[in-house]
C-alpha cells in the first residue's frame, strides 16, 4: 500500500490537509491553553474577593454568631464554616488553580497578614490532594479564629473532543475541495502534455497545448509545442528524403531492366532479373513504409470486421483457406486504407508461412481484440522481438525465395501503434503462430 500519493495533485493535496491539520489542531491547543488561563486568573481573582468579602463580615460579628453567619453566606462553589483552628493545611507545592487563588488572596491582603493565608487540603489529610476538585481555604481573622472556605473547583476543557473533531472535519473538507480545484488546473495542462508526447506524430498531426495556466505550465506547454514542431520538420525531411531517394532509384532500375533484356537467355540472365525484381520490391514496400503513417489519410468511423471480411475474401477468392470468426460490434475510428495495409499483411503473413489463416474478431466496450493464427513453423522466441525491425527476415522460413521484404511486420506495428494499439506476436502451444491486435474503442 502506497502512503505517500504518486501524483501531483494527490501530493499537493496530503500536503495541504497534513500541514492545515496540523496548524488546525495546534492553534485549537494554543487557543485552549490561553482561555483556560484566562478563565482561571478571572476565577481566581472573583473567588479570592468573595471569601475577602466573607473575611470581612464575619470579623465584624461576635464568635457566637459567625458559624451561623458562615452558612448563610455559604452559597454557589463556596461552604463557608467558621472555627477557632485552621482546618487547612498548606501542600507542599501549590500547582493549578490553588496556587493562583493563592496569589490573588495575597495579593489582597496586608503583609503581616500574608503568612495568615492557608490554601491547601483539608488538614485531615498528608497536605496532598485527594480530590482534584475541592480546594481549602483558611483565614485567620484578628482575634484568632480562623474562617475556611470549602471550594469546589471545575477544572477540564472548556470545549469537547468531538466539536474539536467536527470542526477539524469541516475544515478537512473545505481544504481537499479547494486542493482539489487547484490541484486539477495545475496537473490538467501537465496531464494533456503526456497524452499528447504518446501520440506525437505517430497517429495524426500534431495538435498544439493550449498555453494556459501558472507560469511553469505555460512554459511547459510552450516548450512542448515547439518540440512537436522540430520533431515534425525532423521527420518530415526524412521522410522526404528517403521517399525521392526510393523513388529516383526506380530509373536507372528501369534502364537496366531494359538492357537486360537485350541480352541472350541464360542461367545469369535469370538470376540477374531476380535480383532486379527483389530490388524493385524492396523499393516497393520502402515506399509503402515510408507513407505509412504520412499520406494525409483522413479518420473516420469504420467497421473493423468488415474490413477484414473483405481481405479474407479476397484470399478466399484466390485459393487459400481463411476462416473468420467474429464477435460483437468492432466499430473503430481510424485510417482505412492503414489498417487494410496492416491486416493485409499479417493475414498474408500467416498465409504465406502457415498455410492457413483462421482470424477471430471480438469486441468489448473497451477494445476490439484481433487474433490472427497460422499452423506454420512460428518464430524462435529470441527473434519475436526482432521481426517488427525494418529489414529483417528469418534466414529458416523466411528466405527470400517467399518473396518477403522485410517490413510486412514493420508497416503493421506502426500502423496498429499509430492508432493507439498493440501487436503482439506468440508461438501457439499446438504449433504455429498468432498475432493479436488490440485496439481501443474510441
Amino acid at each position: 500500500m502506497r502512503l505517500v500519493p504518486d501524483t501531483i495533485a494527490g501530493r499537493t493535496i496530503a500536503i495541504l490537509l497534513v500541514g492545515l491539520i496540523t496548524l488546525h489542531l495546534a492553534s485549537i491547543w494554543a487557543y485552549r491553553l490561553g482561555l483556560d488561563t484566562e478563565v482561571n486568573l478571572t476565577n481566581a481573582a472573583r473567588t479570592a474577593e468573595r471569601i475577602l468579602a466573607i473575611e470581612s463580615t464575619l470579623s465584624r460579628l461576635p464568635p457566637a454568631d459567625r458559624e451561623a453567619a458562615a452558612h448563610t453566606l455559604s452559597g454557589g462553589a463556596l461552604e463557608v464554616h467558621y472555627s477557632s483552628v485552621p482546618l487547612a493545611v498548606a501542600p507542599v507545592v501549590l500547582e493549578g488553580l490553588p496556587s493562583e487563588l493563592h496569589t490573588e488572596l495575597v495579593k489582597r491582603v496586608n503583609s503581616a497578614r500574608k503568612e495568615k493565608v492557608i490554601v491547601g487540603a483539608p488538614a485531615e489529610g498528608s497536605g496532598k490532594r485527594t480530590d482534584p476538585h475541592l480546594t481549602l481555604v483558611s483565614m485567620k481573622l484578628p482575634d484568632g479564629g480562623w474562617v475556611n472556605t470549602n471550594i469546589a473547583l471545575l477544572e477540564g476543557p472548556h470545549s469537547s473532543i468531538r466539536a474539536i473533531l467536527v470542526s477539524t472535519g469541516f475544515m478537512a473538507l473545505g481544504v481537499l475541495g479547494i486542493a482539489l480545484g487547484m490541484a486539477g488546473s495545475v496537473t490538467r495542462p501537465i496531464r494533456k502534455c503526456a497524452e499528447e508526447a504518446q501520440r506525437v506524430y505517430v497517429a495524426r498531426e500534431p495538435q498544439p497545448l493550449p498555453v494556459e495556466g501558472p507560469k511553469e505550465v505555460r512554459e511547459l506547454a510552450t516548450a512542448f509545442n515547439e518540440m512537436q514542431q522540430r520533431v515534425k520538420k525532423l521527420v518530415d525531411e526524412r521522410t522526404l528524403v528517403l521517399a525521392a531517394v526510393s523513388h529516383d532509384l526506380k530509373s536507372p532500375l528501369a534502364r537496366l531492366r531494359l538492357r537486360i533484356e537485350e541480352l541472350e537467355s541464360g542461367d545469369w540472365r535469370r538470376d540477374l532479373e531476380a535480383d532486379l525484381d527483389e530490388m524493385l520490391q524492396m523499393i516497393d514496400s520502402s515506399l509503402d513504409y515510408l507513407r505509412s503513417d504520412h499520406t494525409g489519410e483522413e479518420q473516420q468511423r469504420l467497421d473493423i470486421g468488415a474490413i477484414i471480411g473483405t481481405i479474407c475474401d479476397d484470399f478466399s477468392d484466390s485459393g487459400f483457406t481463411v476462416t473468420l470468426e467474429r464477435q460483437g460490434k468492432a466499430v473503430f475510428s481510424g485510417r482505412r486504407l492503414a489498417l487494410k495495409r496492416a491486416f493485409t499483411n499479417l493475414i498474408g503473413n500467416a498465409i504465406k508461412y502457415g498455410r492457413s489463416a483462421k482470424i477471430r474478431v471480438v469486441a468489448t466496450d473497451q477494445t476490439i481484440t484481433i487474433v490472427i493464427e497460422d499452423e506454420g513453423p512460428g518464430i524462435p522466441e529470441d527473434e519475436l522481438d526482432k521481426v517488427y525491425a525494418p529489414f529483417y527476415r528469418l534466414e529458416m522460413s523466411r528466405s527470400r525465395d517467399t518473396g518477403g521484404s522485410g517490413l510486412g511486420l514493420t508497416v503493421a506495428k506502426s500502423v496498429i501503434t499509430g492508432h493507439g494499439g498493440s501487436l503482439r506476436l506468440a508461438n501457439r502451444p499446438e504449433g504455429g503462430l498468432s498475432a493479436t491486435i488490440a485496439l481501443p474503442k474510441q
